[in-house]
Formats: C-alpha cells, sequence, structure tokens
C-alpha cells in the first residue's frame, strides 16, 4: 500500500509541473501575441481612416463641380461679410461647419430629421440643439478621448484646410471674407495640397504642449498662419490671441503618422514632419515656427504663409 500511494503522489506531482509549463507557455505566446494582434486591429483601424477621408475628399470634388467650382467654407455664418450671422443651409442647419457641404455620396453629418419640428418652429436648428454626428464616414474609429465625445462636431475626427481652401472669417476691412471663395482652377497643385486630415484640436489656455487631443478640430491648421491669404489667427479663436493656445494642426494618431487627404482625391500616412510642422524635443508641434513650411497647404506648392 505504501508503494502504491507514494506512486500516485508522483503522478500527481508530475501532473501539476506539466500544467505549469503549459501555462507558461500559453503566458509566453500570449505576451508574443497581442502586441501583433493589437498593431493588426490599430492597422485595421487605420485602412477604414483612410477610406474615409478619401471619401470625404471625393464628395469635395462633387461639391465643387455641381457648384459654382469653389470649395467649401469651413463654417458659413453669413452669405455675404456686412450680412448678420444666421445663414441657415438646405437641412435647416444653422451656421453650418465644413461637414455639412460634404454630403455628395455620403449624407449630412448630422442626421436632421429628429430636429424637423424645431426647424418648423424656430426656422433652423443649431449646436444648442445637438452637436452629435451621425454620419460614421466623419468618425475615425482610432479616435479615442475620455473627456471629449467623440462625435461632437467641433471636436471630432477630422478637419479642413480652410485657411487656404475656405476661410470666410471677414477680414480687417469688414466688407470682405479672408479667403473665401476659393475656386478650384486657381490651384496649382491639387496633387500637393491638403484638405481633409486627422486633426488635433487646440490646446487651449491651460492645456498641455502633449494633449492628445483639443477643442475645436474641425479647424485644420497649417504648420504657419496664412498671412498671404489674409489670416492673422489660427482655428480656436474664441479663448483669446494666444496663438500657441489656438493652433489645431494634424494629429498623429495612426502609430505616430496622420491620416491625409488631398484635393485631388488621393490619401497618405504621412508624418507631421512632412507635413511641414516642425517639433520640439519632445515631439510636441510648435505653432507658427519660422521653421515650418506650407508647401503642402497652399495649393501652389510653394511655401506662402
Amino acid at each position: 500500500m505504501s508503494k502504491t500511494r507514494d506512486h500516485d503522489q508522483f503522478k500527481a506531482g508530475f501532473t501539476l509541473i506539466e500544467l505549469l509549463v503549459v501555462i507558461s507557455i500559453i503566458a509566453l505566446l500570449m505576451g508574443i501575441l497581442l502586441p501583433v494582434l493589437g498593431r493588426t486591429r490599430e492597422a485595421a483601424r487605420s485602412t477604414i481612416c483612410m477610406g474615409n477621408v478619401r471619401r470625404i475628399s471625393m464628395a469635395a470634388h462633387i461639391y465643387v463641380a455641381d457648384g459654382d467650382g469653389d470649395f467649401p467654407p469651413y463654417r458659413m455664418r453669413k452669405a455675404r461679410p456686412a450680412d448678420p450671422d444666421g445663414y441657415v443651409n438646405e437641412y435647416g442647419r444653422k451656421n453650418p461647419r465644413w461637414q455639412w457641404f460634404l454630403d455628395h455620396g455620403i449624407g449630412p453629418v448630422i442626421n436632421p430629421a429628429p430636429y424637423l419640428e424645431t426647424i418648423q418652429t424656430k426656422g433652423y436648428f443649431d449646436d444648442s440643439d445637438t452637436l452629435i454626428m451621425t454620419n460614421d464616414y466623419f468618425m475615425c474609429p482610432s479616435f479615442r478621448h475620455a473627456e471629449l465625445d467623440t462625435r461632437d462636431i467641433r471636436n471630432g475626427s477630422y478637419g479642413y484646410n480652410y485657411q487656404y481652401l475656405g476661410n470666410p472669417r471677414v477680414a480687417a476691412d469688414g466688407v470682405r471674407f479672408q479667403n473665401f471663395p476659393v475656386y478650384m482652377e486657381k490651384l496649382q497643385r491639387p496633387s500637393e495640397t491638403v484638405i481633409i486630415a486627422d486633426s488635433r484640436g487646440a490646446r487651449g489656455q491651460t492645456g498641455p504642449l502633449n494633449i492628445p487631443h483639443g477643442l475645436h478640430s474641425y479647424t485644420l491648421d497649417p504648420p504657419r498662419i496664412a498671412r498671404s491669404k489674409g489670416a492673422w489667427e489660427f482655428g480656436f479663436t474664441d479663448i483669446g490671441p494666444v496663438i500657441e493656445q489656438q493652433h489645431s494642426p494634424a494629429e498623429a494618431r495612426h502609430g505616430g503618422k496622420t491620416n491625409v487627404s488631398f484635393v485631388d482625391g488621393h490619401a497618405q500616412h504621412i508624418s507631421l514632419e512632412d507635413l511641414g510642422y516642425v517639433l520640439d524635443p519632445d515631439g510636441n508641434v510648435i505653432a507658427d515656427d519660422p521653421g515650418g513650411s506650407n508647401c503642402l497647404w497652399s495649393g501652389t506648392g510653394r511655401n506662402e504663409p
């Protein structure tokens, strides 16, 4: 009996060792495979995002072709500089942002159906009614934020090269827009002109330089202010005149690079430096740095800040 008992204990101990070895092997394999699976998932999300920016760019082409040949404004508050604010589009949206103009082939950025009664009552619906986008083409699947609603039309995934393609802010003289309308025929290098990209948003008055995402990312700012086009500020002007706080550059949310579509319709996976931005030693974009280049923004292929 004693020998049998010892033999059984030996067998049980040997089985436990085998189990521990198997668990160790599985843990090792998981440690190897999980990063690979994570990169695979991110690659898939980046591919979807690339398709989105390309599709939005093509919607802009249709907008230009169906209209007067000009690009959409980044936000339309008035039809003429001297008019009061209150422009309303065909969907009943007051003061619509650029996303509303690029509905061709992809539908409106926000479904207006739930607001038909509001439109009938006050003649429009606006930010006070909803800011939440319902159209997934305007959503980057890699965009995550703990505090901001990723479907907020002001603070969402993509921004528009408004300073060179459609800036209807009123100029200093009060009688014209800063740079609107801008006509396709005036662009010399459409294949080298950014139109849509992953956008970071502004860091605001108290935000750190290395924020993952900020406010008003629907405005996509070039490396330098387009003073040659009448601009004197960056996108998020509500926070005050400090340009470092206003700046909304492209966001490198896909493996250290950003997805960008160009006026001719093609899209690229590109670094911030290749877009002309200057970075500090910590990798933060320096707003309006003299070494920055607007070559891929200006429409001419030249650095014309």
